[in-house]
């Protein structure tokens, strides 16, 4: 009777040392410096090194494409520089933001779309108006939707303005998510694609 009970005092210290500390998981994705996404459903949510979930599962989260060990394209959500990115909906439109390391909204979703931080900084597309005359029958103003590319820093604030204007955008824009036409091409260079469809490269 005694050899049992330590048979199954053993049995059970094993299965505590190698016990689940999630199960269900749809996806397991690899990871991207000190955080891995899992996917369950339709959520998805981080953990670190140690098996702990330090972001629970949610539906908001952008996912990033990339090419696996088999040159398949995958796609989940990632951290770039302490920062992922998000999406919400408002109206009929979605917003794009980015929350840090332990889930909190640290940039308020705002853009029409907005890239992965790359070296501190990411590229955004924000919507303003332009007033370009009165109506006075109508008694109001007439104004312009224009969709702009900035660079961000990873407060949130706008580092630099990309010149490359798209103006008279209806104001129920429903094409899809805008296409970001600058790129990075070093840590502070970025290009931007012109109206006249050439290139410039600024410094920022």
């Amino acid at each position: 009777m005694k050899k049992l009970l330590i048979l199954i005092l053993c049995l059970s210290m094993y299965a505590t040392a190698f016990s689940q500390i999630f199960s269900g998981i749809d996806e397991v994705y690899p990871f991207q410096g000190d955080f891995a996404a899992i996917k369950k459903a339709d959520k998805w949510a981080f953990i670190d090194k140690e098996g702990n979930k330090t972001i629970d599962f949610r539906a908001d989260f952008v996912l990033t494409n990339r090419l696996n060990s088999l040159y398949k394209t995958i796609s989940y959500p990632v951290f770039n520089d302490g920062r992922c990115l998000i999406r919400k909906l408002i109206g009929d439109t979605y917003y794009y933001g980015f929350i840090n390391e332990k889930g909190v909204e640290v940039i308020k979703p705002q853009f029409l779309n907005a890239t992965n931080f790359s070296n501190g900084y990411a590229i955004v597309v924000l919507s303003s108006k332009d007033s370009i005359g009165f109506n006075y029958v109508l008694k109001k103003a007439i104004v312009s939707n224009i969709m702009e590319e900035y660079v961000i820093d990873t407060s949130g604030e706008l580092v630099k303005y990309l010149y490359n204007p798209r103006k008279n955008v209806p104001a129920n824009y429903k094409k899809g998510i805008p296409i970001i036409e600058s790129k990075f091409m070093a840590p502070k260079l970025v290009a931007v694609k012109t109206k006249n469809k050439k290139w410039e490269i600024h410094q920022f």
